[in-house]
């Protein structure tokens, strides 16, 4: 009988850890109604997305003749950071940043857009293209780091207005500025990932040796519990904590 690998326990752990993540966000999002600027709802979105993820993936494990899991699975992996980074987005939007967030948010949708058809395009569902998911993959790649640029220098922008700022808002910009750090780690190992393989399965590794090590299927799975899995979850939990600070504030 088929048993989990290290990745599998991974996958387990982190439907664990976000289980409760996405009860406490959907409550938050209820709550303190719903706000087109607010992060909890796409926080509650990537929980549900990790959630997925790690179901489909010890699925996979368990079932490995069903390819269409695996593909779900390694397809959530990669398009889901868009959700955390929409989510840091709606947090800056708390803090009085709306226009950023409105029109960044725009860039996180595209990263969406183009590595949903990035993971599924080139496996079995269609695989004369594999080029053009390989081209998409790093397109989304490159969006992220893109937005990521964007984030810290909106954050960066937006102190210089914290002494017009009420006590509450600072609160949430600390929590993005702390969190930001551990959202670039995050981007960083996304661009390795993407240029680790020329597919999402990781069957034709790069031929740079360190590259490949970061493949979140076939390489270390060291990186990717570190720079992956653990800096998500630190962020996920800093955005809770300050923005609970200002629910506290605003009832």
């Amino acid at each position: 009988m088929p048993s989990l690998d290290v990745r599998g326990k991974i996958a387990a752990a982190q439907i664990a850890f976000y289980v409760p993540i996405a009860f406490l966000t959907i409550f938050l999002v209820f709550r303190y109604a719903f706000r087109r600027d607010a992060g909890w709802f796409f926080l509650f979105i990537f929980s549900l997305a990790r959630i997925a993820g790690g179901a489909l993936t010890v699925a996979a494990e368990l079932r490995p003749a069903n390819i269409d899991l695996f593909v779900g699975a390694y397809t959530i992996q990669a398009a889901a950071l868009a959700l955390l980074m929409l989510s840091t987005l709606g947090f800056l939007g708390m803090a009085g940043q709306h226009s950023y967030s409105e029109t960044f948010g725009l860039l996180g949708l595209v990263a969406l857009g183009v590595l949903i058809p990035g993971g599924i395009l080139g496996t079995h569902i269609q695989p004369g293209a594999a080029n053009t998911a390989l081209i998409l993959r790093r397109v989304g790649a490159g969006i992220y780091v893109g937005l990521y640029i964007a984030l810290v220098l909106v954050t960066f922008g937006a102190w210089t207005y914290r002494w017009h700022m009420r006590s509450y808002r600072r609160q949430v910009m600390w929590g993005v500025s702390t969190a930001l750090p551990f959202l670039g780690v995050r981007v960083a190992y996304a661009v390795l990932a993407a240029w680790s393989s020329s597919d999402i399965f990781g069957n034709t590794p790069s031929p740079n040796p360190t590259l490949a090590h970061f493949n979140p299927v076939t390489g270390d799975w060291i990186p990717f519990l570190v720079m992956s899995a653990i800096m998500e979850y630190v962020v996920a939990v800093i955005y809770l904590f300050s923005s609970t600070w200002l629910a506290r504030r605003r009832h």
